[in-house]
């Protein structure tokens, strides 16, 4: 089959629809050096070669009223990105998650002839499950990264193909801790992973809370003999820190801040974590985890009220193994207490932890299909056919 060189709009909205880009772009660079990538990036997405029109960080909201705030911005960033597409019509449009903004793009794209890829389906079995029957009018494809979206998706009539996770792919099935507290320079007896967010507008609900736990873990843990703790806490936003020192000013020196997620979660014994992509990369290094969502408390109620919510758990794992294996303290259950004595608990069970280690390998195994790789290769043929 003869090479075509393509020009793709590529959106994504958050860090980690700009890992699951990169992922893609470099895999469709790799079969075709040629190819041109335009659109909204996170920093890997520009690294990976991508011309970036915005940042994602320009898309950073968080809860209905938060959005409702900055529509005006997110508005016209999106009528901006229609204007250049319609402009100069790419041959593919690879919507990378965050469904609201992305959908409403090639909903546009799609009746003017554009072919739309969706890339990571939106959560329509946890809520607001009428969406999928508004699919087929916007998106021409649908990439789906857990393989129950497939069988839901085509049997809606939408052309859906299961690729797999990214993360899965990236991690290996067995890692190393020693290998990773070596390469950060810390033999700490404990090491704990702290992660507020990967967007400021989580940082903000998040980020006392848990350096408010992690301080009553630690005053704990040494009142039992067990004063050799790390905190590990990787962020791009370098104020996290002073967030630390205005609250806990007396243990800075328990804490290392670094930029790299995988690195830290590698070397840790345990995570504190916001729900999010992060529980599953969490879950893909077989680590106890503890799970925390606060979002303002009139977002939460507006959900509550319309009953919106469909699904009996909030962390990825918990849902694609259908158990609760990552305990998750939701809104008024995320105290800084609670979240203490869940660490304590799987700090004390050490069966748990086993039992848990191999329910997570066998879900690494399930999500480890080559996904950007496959995903190129199914991009490819779409804009050759």
């Amino acid at each position: 089959m003869n090479q075509i060189v393509a020009y793709f709009v590529i959106v994504a909205g958050e860090s980690s629809g700009d890992i699951l880009g990169s992922s893609v772009i470099r895999e469709l660079k790799k079969n075709n050096p040629g190819h041109e990538f335009q659109g909204i990036t996170g920093p890997r997405m520009t690294e990976a070669g991508c011309e970036s029109w915005f940042d994602i960080e320009d898309l950073s909201v968080m809860g209905i009223f938060d959005v409702i705030k900055h529509l005006p911005r997110l508005y016209k960033i999106r009528s901006q990105v229609i204007k250049k597409i319609i402009e100069r019509p790419p041959d593919a449009f690879i919507g990378i998650d965050y469904p609201e903004f992305n959908l409403s793009i090639e909903g546009v794209l799609k009746k003017r002839g554009i072919q739309t890829i969706h890339m990571v389906s939106p959560s329509f079995w946890a809520w607001r499950e009428n969406r999928i029957k508004t699919f087929n009018k916007k998106i021409d494809l649908m990439l789906c990264l857990f393989p129950f979206e497939e069988k839901l998706l085509v049997e809606q009539g939408l052309r859906a193909i299961f690729i797999g996770h990214p993360l899965a792919d990236s991690i290996p099935i067995v890692t190393d801790q020693i290998a990773a507290k070596t390469d950060l320079g810390i033999d700490d007896d404990l090491v704990i992973c702290l992660m507020p967010g990967s967007r400021r507008s989580e940082i903000s609900f998040h980020a006392k809370l848990i350096f408010d736990a992690a301080n009553k873990l630690k005053n704990e843990l040494a009142t039992s003999g067990l004063d050799r703790v790390r905190f590990l806490v990787p962020s791009k936003f370098p104020d996290l820190k002073d967030i630390l020192i205005k609250y806990h000013p007396k243990d800075v020196d328990k804490y290392t801040f670094l930029t790299d997620s995988k690195r830290a979660i590698s070397a840790s014994n345990l995570v504190i974590t916001k729900s999010g992509t992060s529980t599953l990369e969490s879950a893909l290094y077989k680590k106890p985890t503890v799970v925390i969502y606060k979002m303002p408390t009139i977002s939460y109620l507006f959900l509550k009220l319309l009953n919106v919510v469909k699904t009996e758990f909030a962390a990825l794992p918990n849902i694609l193994l259908e158990k609760e294996i990552f305990p998750e303290l939701i809104q008024n259950e995320a105290t800084s207490e609670n979240i203490k004595n869940e660490a304590i608990n799987w700090i004390n069970q050490n069966d748990r932890v086993d039992g848990t280690i191999e329910d997570l390998t066998q879900l690494h195994k399930q999500l480890r299909k080559n996904a950007g790789e496959k995903a190129a290769q199914i991009i490819e043929k779409a804009v050759a056919s």
